[in-house]
């Protein structure tokens, strides 16, 4: 059967949220024709999905798997030492659900308070969190649900190594906690759960949950993968329905050819941070100096679209570690017999078998002490302040034990390793400070664009900003502090033109402590670890040889066991210049690492300033993204850059008259666009400091629950049974029998 040319909601964008808000408004009202339309493959049974332990799989671009978008900053930027920052995306239905790691985090409670808006609390969504969840593991709080679609729970097995990690934790002052994903706990550590159904094996996706569920006992919901929404049709300022594309334009002559569907109740975009902003704009709606610029009718001017992006930061540091360690590298290197025991471990018994585990099994909330805040320096002190001083249940970095190299091993040496995986839990957007000579008034002034534009009005000095780098061409202007500029905004209606985009990725010197200090810690809880022999120093800062920082390698007792029959055996002549021969390539004297006691008390690791300018230089070199990538259609006030209301719908034109002199202006706001709303994580106003798959999938129910309030549905509790899954016992869980 074909799909049909007209339903009564279309949703664009099957990631989390929007694969949310298509099955419960379909499993809601069976005569409400939905269609969901996803640019990405479709995921159904796809064990390169629904395995957890091969997820990196899915993050390799190789001609056949294609379950990724790739966005790469359009220009070199200075504060990366001339890297172009690379942040990639889902590109398959479920969204990062389906590829992502897995790790199971929720936000604090105050982040959601942050958002400012009614009816976004904590306390208003708590219901909401709740009621998505099926939290498979014991918890002493009410803050979990257990009838939900989306399973939680440790996954079918936990290394080892976690043990060893939560003791070294607790040797550095963060306690074990049951529960560090109560919206409270802001320092501690934990076995680390996992979108993982304990039942099965199975990764725990969105559109297995949401949309499987509801096609495999309904008709009327419609899916298209393979498909790019290029735009949003309206008549007047009411959305109608959407035009969209194949995935690749290899045919025709590369004309653009579009298919319509049409609309009879509700457009919902929901293709997330990097792709909502440029259907919107390709739609005629966002900056109209951009709309005048690309040729396109102006359907509502809001130069907040594409604004304030933001995103966590994250390194990745590698430790040696025991020959007896029981670590994934030789799966991940490709050994036909390791991998041959593991894939059958699966067929045999999956919810036992160690590809039912992302290999990432305990991790930590942590906040600095006063010792540390004062050591990160007062730009960080500033934001400390303003963020996280006075919102005690606000962790400033969560970081977790992967037990594994996570990196590429045709580059790395023999042996077995761990990487600590730290995660900052801000990025900050872009704000510039003017203040005037003769003056006490200071403009703050967020949500610029590249483009030269007026800035929102703020008194009879116009304001002007050009791109990256720009000159200010203010009278007055005394000093000027830029901060991380952030955004996505299309170079062409052709829906197959990149966009233009700027990460800001340490734009703002602040940046830099936190992520100093996390390396500094996770580098301490590592050396306490028992199962620990060394750092593997192509992968620390380049601190100098003489330092009493510098990095040490594999101990010579571990490293003959590596290669017990080697010619150029660990301690002879052709070790003398350095543990490997790698490190002296690299111009980076390194010593053996002396043998390692596990009893031995560490004291910590003592750095000068260059020390820490090492460590800078290092993370200008190799911080990455996290894949949490929110806030390019904030909901906020219009007048302060934001582009959707508390109900998610789009703002309207606004009309500007100008008196005769132009002394005087008067702005009269029409009512938003009709039909149209943003449910995604562009949404956000604000950062929220966790993994984004749970914040995801909550703003999918609050969009559900606000769209059916409007067609005047109820969302029917609990949701379709999700396939291959037993159905949820709606009660806390016990400790599963083995």
């Amino acid at each position: 059967m074909g799909h049909p040319d007209e339903v009564d909601v279309i949703v664009c964008g099957g990631g989390p949220a929007g694969c949310v808000v298509a099955g419960r408004l379909a499993y809601a009202d069976p005569t409400l024709k939905v269609m969901l339309i996803e640019g990405g493959a479709n995921n159904r049974d796809d064990p390169w999905v629904y395995r957890p332990g091969i997820f990196v799989r899915n993050m390799q671009r190789d001609g056949v798997n294609d379950k990724a978008t790739f966005y790469v900053d359009t220009m070199k930027s200075s504060h990366l030492r001339g890297r172009q920052s690379i942040v990639p995306c889902a590109n398959i239905l479920g969204g990062g659900s389906s590829i992502n790691f897995q790790m199971y985090t929720r936000a604090s409670a105050s982040d959601w308070d942050d958002f400012k808006t009614p009816g976004w609390t904590a306390k208003d969504l708590l219901p909401l969190m709740k009621r998505l969840e099926n939290y498979q593991k014991p918890v002493n709080n009410d803050t979990h649900g257990y009838d939900g679609p989306i399973a939680i729970s440790n996954g079918g097995t936990i290394n080892p190594l976690a043990q060893d990690f939560l003791r070294a934790c607790d040797a550095v002052g963060i306690p074990y906690t049951d529960d560090l994903q109560d919206l409270d706990t802001s320092h501690g550590a934990e076995i680390w759960a996992k979108y993982i159904n304990r039942h099965t094996g199975r990764r725990s996706d969105a559109a297995t949950a949401y949309v499987h569920s509801v096609m495999d006992v309904q008709s009327n919901l419609y899916l298209r993968t393979n498909a790019r929404v290029s735009r949003v049709i309206f008549e007047g300022t009411k959305a109608v329905g959407v035009a969209y594309v194949p995935s690749r334009n290899r045919g025709h002559e590369g004309q653009i050819r579009e298919t319509i569907v049409r609309a009879r109740k509700m457009v919902v975009l929901s293709s997330g941070t990097l792709g909502t902003p440029q259907i919107l704009e390709r739609s005629g709606v966002g900056s109209k100096d951009l709309m005048d610029k690309m040729g396109l009718k102006c359907v509502s001017d809001l130069p907040g679209v594409g604004e304030q992006y933001q995103d966590h930061y994250t390194t990745l540091t590698l430790f040696r570690v025991s020959e007896e360690s029981p670590t994934l590298d030789a799966f991940l290197r490709g050994d036909p017999e390791v991998r041959k025991e593991l894939f059958q471990e699966w067929e045999i018994s999956p919810e036992k078998a160690r590809l039912s585990s992302n290999a990432i099994d305990a991790g930590f909330k942590i906040r600095p002490t006063e010792a540390e805040l004062k050591e990160m320096g007062p730009e960080f002190n500033e934001l400390w302040n303003k963020y996280f001083k006075d919102k005690p249940d606000k962790p400033v970095m969560f970081g977790s034990i992967v037990c594994a190299a996570y990196a590429d091993h045709t580059l790395l040496p023999p042996g077995k390793y761990i990487t600590m995986y730290v995660e900052i839990l801000f990025c900050i957007p872009f704000v510039l400070k003017l203040q005037t000579l003769g003056s006490n008034i200071s403009c703050v002034i967020a949500a610029f664009s590249c483009r030269t534009r007026s800035l929102p009005y703020t008194d009879r000095n116009t304001l002007l900003v050009g791109a990256r780098y720009t000159e200010f061409l203010i009278g007055k202007l005394k000093t000027a502090e830029l901060f991380a500029l952030a955004q996505i905004h299309i170079k062409s209606p052709d829906p197959y033109v990149e966009p233009f985009f700027d990460s800001g990725f340490l734009n703002n010197k602040a940046d830099f402590a936190p992520i100093r200090w996390s390396y500094k810690k996770t580098r301490e809880i590592a050396r306490r670890m028992d199962a620990y022999r060394g750092e593997l120093t192509s992968h620390h800062p380049r601190f100098h040889p003489d330092s009493p920082a510098a990095a040490t390698d594999i101990d010579l007792e571990t490293a003959k066991k590596i290669l017990p029959d080697g010619f150029t055996e660990p301690g002879t002549g052709m070790t003398e210049m350095g543990c490997h021969v790698g490190n002296f390539i690299e111009q980076r004297a390194s010593s053996p690492g002396e043998s390692y006691n596990a009893s031995k008390v560490h004291k910590d690791i003592q750095y000068t300033k260059e020390d820490d300018a090492a460590i800078d230089d290092w993370v200008a070199d190799h911080v990455e993204t996290t894949w949490h990538s929110l806030g390019t259609c904030a909901m906020k006030p219009r007048e302060e850059g934001g582009v959707v209301d508390g109900r998610l719908n789009v703002f309207g034109m606004n009309v500007t008259l100008v008196t005769k002199c132009g002394q005087r202006r008067v702005t009269r706001c029409n009512p938003g666009t009709q039909n149209l709303k943003c449910v995604d994580l562009s949404i956000c106003p604000d950062n929220l400091g966790t993994n984004t798959y749970s914040s995801a999938l909550l703003v999918g129910e609050k969009g559900a629950d606000l769209i059916a309030e409007d067609l005047g549905i109820k969302i029917k509790i609990p949701h379709a049974p999700v396939p291959h899954a037993p159905v949820p016992k709606g009660v806390p869980a016990t400790q599963q029998v083995r």
